[in-house]
């Protein structure tokens, strides 16, 4: 069983673009106006980014977890730019991870293992 996708939800989704694609390197996959963008990564997996429709649906309330080779490298051009980190880079029993809060607050938490 894999992941195939995880989505959170925006108040602002040009706000978001940007931020994935462009400052963080993300692929761009498809992009539906403001409703609706997709992520795609090498193994498949896509991070969805949907424009808050509903109450229940809450930016800045979600985590996504995503793994990679190289973090030191990642937080070092992460750390010279002006995106908030969140977590330091630590050094764990099961590797390293930190994190950091895209404009909606939305926790992305990068992890190597």
């Amino acid at each position: 069983m894999n992941l195939h996708s995880a989505v959170f939800c925006s108040n602002d989704l040009s706000k978001v673009v940007p931020f994935y694609a462009e400052r963080l390197g993300f692929k761009l996959e498809y992009q539906q106006d403001d409703k609706f963008v997709s992520f795609i990564f090498p193994n498949g997996a896509r991070l969805g980014i949907k424009r808050k429709v509903e109450d229940r649906e809450i930016p800045g309330a979600q985590t996504v977890f995503i793994e990679v080779k190289d973090i030191e490298n990642l937080y070092e051009r992460i750390k010279k730019s002006d995106i908030k980190i969140l977590k330091e880079l630590v050094v764990q029993d099961w590797g390293k991870n930190f994190s950091i809060l895209d404009p909606d607050n939305n926790k992305v938490q990068f992890v190597e293992q």
